[in-house]
């Protein structure tokens, strides 16, 4: 039987939690407030995105095997068989469907169904043979933001969510890279083309370096677009962008992309914390 442990392992949980995370803080933006509106298309991001992870654990548990940071994951630790895997993420999949038929109709169904097609039938299969498929990747992370702006009525077209789509497709590709950088031989050894093997480890770290300034700038551009009315939250967020610039800075130095990667993480997350603060401050005062 599977353990709640192990399920929150096979799911990722605790990154798609993040993912859903994001969809509620970008509609609190768009609509500038918390409604129940969001409760059912979060529940939905969530199903899904367990499912497909599930099932992405399914797609690669061979490769799993061979990686000491994997090996101890359900499946190719024989904790369930390959089938039970699949029938798990097939499941979750098949509600988080239901549900986005009842939140957001014929479009949620067809961006649910896109980011199954783009998750586990393109990239799962490409990032084997082709270090660009974290383009994929990136592409994935504006998705659930998408979502939560649609949900609000938002305009897609407008700066602020566009400079939120693009500061999470940016921050993606550094956030992805940082675990080649300290992974990447055993990535390699399980048969992954990795974009350490096609650039280096070295040249690696400087572009990955570059993607985290930019990252940085991608942030305080989406702090422009949304006009920071407490003086505490500007102030907060100000400190905020001075730890990840040191922690970035420090990357050529320690070469310590662990901590970066954290960093980077709780770069996004408490800024768009903070931006969610401010926006709910100035409208219920």
């Amino acid at each position: 039987m599977l353990s709640i442990k192990d399920f929150l392992v096979l799911t990722k949980f605790n990154l798609i939690f993040a993912v859903m995370l994001s969809a509620i803080f970008t509609f609190i933006l768009a609509k500038g407030a918390i409604t129940i509106d969001i409760v059912m298309p979060s529940i939905g991001i969530l199903l899904l995105g367990l499912g497909v992870s599930a099932l992405n654990e399914y797609q690669e548990h061979e490769d799993d095997a061979k990686m000491t940071r994997t090996k101890d994951r359900p499946i190719p630790s024989q904790k369930i068989s390959p089938k039970q895997g699949l029938m798990i993420s097939i499941s979750l999949i098949i509600v988080s469907f239901i549900i986005i038929w009842f939140s957001l109709g014929f479009i949620g169904l067809s961006i649910f169904a896109f980011i199954v097609i783009l998750y586990n039938g393109i990239y799962t299969r490409t990032k084997k043979h082709t270090v660009y498929a974290v383009v994929y990747g990136a592409v994935l992370g504006v998705i659930p933001p998408l979502i939560g702006w649609i949900v609000a009525d938002g305009n897609i077209t407008d700066i602020r969510f566009l400079a939120i789509a693009l500061f999470y497709f940016v921050w993606q590709i550094p956030h992805f890279w940082l675990l080649i950088l300290k992974y990447h031989e055993q990535y390699e050894a399980a048969g992954y083309k990795t974009v350490a093997t096609t650039f280096g480890v070295k040249r690696l770290e400087r572009i990955t370096f570059i993607w985290l300034l930019l990252a940085l700038m991608c942030g305080l551009f989406t702090i422009i677009a949304f006009p920071i009315d407490s003086i505490v939250i500007a102030v907060l967020m100000v400190l905020l962008f001075a730890y990840s610039f040191y922690s970035v800075l420090l990357l050529p130095k320690t070469h310590n992309y662990i901590r970066v990667f954290i960093a980077i993480n709780l770069y996004i997350t408490l800024l768009m914390v903070l931006l969610d603060v401010d926006i709910l401050i100035s409208s219920y005062s």
